[in-house]
């Protein structure tokens, strides 16, 4: 058996693609500090660009590798980026005076070569050096994975190559996926109390990610708003530092084999009593919901001592009473009427409200009552127990 990913493995890809969009938001919460009226758009003009209703003020181009390598000056990396940018200010040459280009790359830069020339702080001779040797390789390399771009980079006007050079930054030694985190948590220490930074970061993680996905997937998406992203920050750091609840991004995804699972004990509950079809999927949403979000609460230790507990105290006190008051007028003479009575009683309990702590989702309420359902705590038919207390003994569901 051996270690490691394989040389079909798409790690490096995935990780590249990761790293495009944390090094995003860190671009993007550095940036909103100077310029929270900007927009921010990923795979439009380039990997990352900032843009006002002017025009486009930033691009960068992100490169991330798993291993330590060179941005040497005959680099696909390097000539690829030139490729996009010459292709790119052929169609529009005002870009070239009105927007900085930027490369962003783990890579080092060899002394005395192209990038390590065009770093910040360099001088207009070494932007003239930098030119020289681009200008040279471009007409003289054989290397086939370049051509395409290098030939974009001569057929730019000699004025118009000396603009792009000119306007051009390299980072290298950029911090890895790992560190870029690091940074994150460093620019937000400010909003919330120290032990709660890494869990804002979490949050905030979850969002925007979800929106890179919905700008990268939904044509009619607008840019990414600097301000909605400020406020973002400052809506999960209220919460923290008023000790609410946060609601994780990944409950609202409920995965298929969950919809699609019929042998849990609250779903033999609610079809014993007869619920359509449509209800007993949405009790199977609202159970995953509620379940993933209550575990991933605890699993971050953010509930009170036996918070939990009372809940499902207070749930199971309300249907108690709801149930008993109903079979005062129920007419139990019957399976059939029994199971009306069943479906009445789970459709007040799928109305039922009572927060959780700050939290007042719907679904929340009404999984915590699958959950209770699950293990035969509450039930809907008046002979729940006779029918369903033997099969969770036996493990059934």
């Amino acid at each position: 058996m051996t270690n490691g990913p394989s040389k079909y493995s798409a790690a490096a890809s995935m990780v590249g693609y990761l790293y495009q969009c944390r090094e995003a938001l860190l671009l993007a919460i550095e940036e909103s500090a100077r310029f929270p009226n900007r927009l921010l758009c990923v795979e439009k003009f380039d990997d990352v660009s900032f843009e006002t209703a002017a025009g486009i003020t930033s691009q960068f181009q992100l490169k991330h590798h798993s291993i330590a390598s060179s941005l040497t000056d005959a680099s696909s990396d390097l000539w690829k980026t030139l490729r996009i940018w010459s292709e790119q200010i052929v169609s529009n040459p005002q870009a070239l005076y009105e927007c900085k280009f930027s490369i962003i790359t783990t890579a080092t830069a060899p002394k005395d070569s192209v990038a390590a020339k065009l770093r910040v702080g360099r001088n207009d001779n070494d932007e003239a050096e930098a030119l020289d040797i681009l200008s040279r390789i471009a007409a003289s390399s054989s290397n086939k994975a370049t051509t395409v771009a290098r030939e974009a980079f001569l057929s730019l006007p000699s004025q118009m190559r000396k603009d792009l050079v000119a306007a051009i930054v390299v980072h290298d030694n950029a911090p890895t996926i790992t560190d870029v985190r690091s940074e994150i948590e460093e620019r937000l220490a400010f909003a919330s109390p120290a032990q709660h930074v890494a869990k804002l970061v979490d949050h905030l993680e979850g969002w925007w990610f979800a929106t890179i996905v919905k700008a990268l997937t939904d044509a009619s998406a607008p840019p990414i708003s600097l301000l909605s992203l400020r406020q973002k920050i400052d809506e999960i750091a209220s919460q923290f530092r008023m000790g609410d609840l946060m609601l994780h991004q990944e409950v609202s995804e409920v995965p298929d084999a969950e919809l699609a699972s019929d042998n849990h004990i609250f779903v033999k509950q609610m079809k014993c009593v007869g619920l359509s079809d449509p209800v007993v999927e949405l009790g199977k949403r609202d159970y995953y919901r509620a379940s993933a979000q209550r575990t991933a609460w605890a699993r971050e230790n953010v509930l009170l001592d036996g918070e939990s507990s009372r809940y499902d105290e207070a749930l199971i006190e309300r249907w108690q009473s709801e149930s008993l008051a109903q079979q005062d007028t129920a007419d139990l003479s019957s399976d059939d009427l029994k199971k009306v009575f069943g479906r009445t009683l789970y459709h007040w309990a799928n109305r039922s409200e009572l927060p959780f702590r700050n939290r007042h989702e719907r679904w929340l309420c009404t999984g915590s009552y699958q959950i209770l359902a699950d293990s035969v705590r509450v039930g809907w038919h008046p002979d729940y127990q006779a029918l369903f207390s033997e099969k969770k003994s036996k493990g059934d569901g």
